[in-house]
């Protein structure tokens, strides 16, 4: 059996684009392990993945020796101004990008795996009635379900759980502090109920046509009990596609996340539990274009962050088409 998995192994790695797609996501999981150490925190009273440089500049501070990637400026109103270190949030900004994109991905396919088996194992109007509501998610704008979250969130989490509130509204019960206890925040929750519908169309396209095969007909007529059924014999003989589909979305729900807290939705500069990489460029738009027009003034902001998103972006779609051609026997060479 060893033998058989080194061989394996060794015929996937042997290909350049296998070898190169494991390649980089290694490199950005090893990058996740050794934030500790490549970039350690120097501030205790900070999060560890925020550093703060002492400076009284309110330009963001060019790449030298000690801040190799230069800062990024944030000033508050009235007198308050900080300056993020650039190379530090990138580097602790990959344990972000990978917490979210596996959780996001790997609970957004689990629901819908689960819908999509159920529904069609059980068949008739209950599988019409499902498969109607997974279009009705589909046709939903995922920007409009994850502005109406942070709406909620906002409005249930910001009545009086900051400065100048009574200690009665400040005890009150938060959605936040829930959410944060399970590991998970307003945009994760937003995109998690508006990411399982295309693993609910596939796995219930799958086994609708599985049911109809002879070991699961003498499965049924043996007695086996339809739980049993589902999760012996319909999801392995159905999963190869939602496991390329979460490969691919891994990577591209972190980049949905930039994006929206680009354009000023689901993120905030001053929030805790923003991404590092949503914070550069929140932090970064405002300086895209430099003094006389010159949009490289200032390329620090967001050259390093736009191609740090664009590798990781890649290597997960990577990952996704290697394992299609690997899974799919139809597409191998």
């Amino acid at each position: 059996m060893t033998s058989q998995i080194t061989l394996a192994l060794y015929r996937f790695l042997s290909n350049w684009r296998n070898f190169l797609t494991v390649y980089l996501i290694c490199c950005f999981v090893g990058i996740a392990l050794a934030a500790p150490w490549i970039s350690p925190p120097i501030d205790p009273l900070q999060p560890p993945n925020i550093k703060l440089v002492q400076s009284y500049e309110r330009d963001p501070l060019p790449p030298s020796d000690d801040i190799p990637l230069g800062t990024a400026p944030y000033y508050a109103p009235p007198d308050m101004l900080f300056h993020y270190d650039v190379l530090h949030s990138l580097i602790w900004g990959t344990r972000d990008a990978l917490r979210f994109g596996l959780i996001v991905a790997l609970t957004a396919a689990c629901v819908g795996v689960l819908i999509g088996a159920a529904s069609a194992t059980i068949g008739g109007l209950f599988n019409m009635l499902m498969m109607r509501i997974t279009d009705a998610f589909l046709a939903f704008p995922v920007i409009a379900g994850v502005w109406l979250f942070e709406q909620m969130m906002e409005h249930i989490n910001y009545n009086g759980a900051y400065a100048g509130v009574d200690m009665v509204s400040a005890t009150q019960p938060s959605l936040h502090r829930f959410l944060s206890v399970i590991g998970l925040d307003g945009v994760m929750l937003a995109l998690i109920c508006f990411s399982w519908m295309p693993y609910a169309r596939l796995i219930n396209a799958e086994v609708l046509k599985l049911k109809q095969a002879e070991f699961i007909m003498a499965a049924k007529a043996t007695g086996v009990r339809p739980i049993h059924i589902i999760f012996k014999h319909l999801l392995p003989n159905s999963i190869t596609p939602a496991i390329v589909l979460v490969a691919r979305d891994i990577g591209g729900m972190v980049v949905l996340q930039a994006a929206l807290a680009f354009i000023g939705i689901g993120g905030d500069v001053v929030y805790q539990g923003t991404a590092e990489w949503a914070r550069l460029l929140l932090l970064g738009r405002t300086w895209i274009i430099g003094v006389g027009g010159n949009v490289l003034s200032y390329w620090w902001l967001y050259v390093p962050v736009t191609l740090t998103l664009i590798l990781f972006g890649i290597s997960w779609n990577m990952l996704g088409d290697r394992l299609n051609v690997m899974l799919n026997p139809r597409e191998r060479p």
